[in-house]
C-alpha cells in the first residue's frame, strides 16, 4: 500500500474535522480522483509530464532576465524616500524590542 501526506495548515485542518462525513466523502472522492490522474500520468526522467515540460520550455524561452532591484529606478527612489523619512523623524521606525514581539505574537496565533 502507498501513502500519501497532505499537509495543511491549522485553520484548513479544523475546518476538515468539523465538516460533515458527507461532503469529507465528495472531497476524499475528488482527491482519489486527482491522485489516481497523476498516477496514470506518463512523466519523464524529470518527473514532468509533456505538457508540464512543453509549459517549462516555452517559458524558459521567453529569456527571463534577472531582476536587478539595485537597477530599478522606482525601487531606489521609493528606499531614498523611506530613508530620509527615517533621519528627518517623520518616520519614527520601529525598535527591535516592537519587531521582536511582534513576530512573537504572529507566532503565537499561529499556532
Amino acid at each position: 500500500m502507498e501513502r500519501i501526506v497532505l499537509e495543511v495548515d491549522s485553520a484548513l485542518a479544523k475546518a476538515w474535522k468539523n465538516s460533515s462525513a458527507a461532503l469529507r466523502a465528495v472531497y476524499e472522492k475528488k482527491i482519489v480522483a486527482v491522485l489516481k490522474e497523476f498516477k496514470d500520468a506518463e512523466v519523464d526522467e524529470n518527473g514532468f509530464t509533456k505538457a508540464q515540460s512543453d509549459f517549462l520550455a516555452k517559458e524558459a524561452a521567453k529569456g527571463f532576465a534577472r531582476y536587478e532591484w539595485w537597477n530599478d529606478e522606482e525601487m531606489i527612489a521609493e528606499l531614498d524616500q523611506i530613508e530620509a523619512d527615517l533621519k528627518s523623524g517623520k518616520d519614527k521606525g520601529r525598535s527591535w524590542e516592537e519587531v521582536k514581539e511582534t513576530l512573537l505574537n504572529k507566532f503565537k496565533r499561529d499556532n
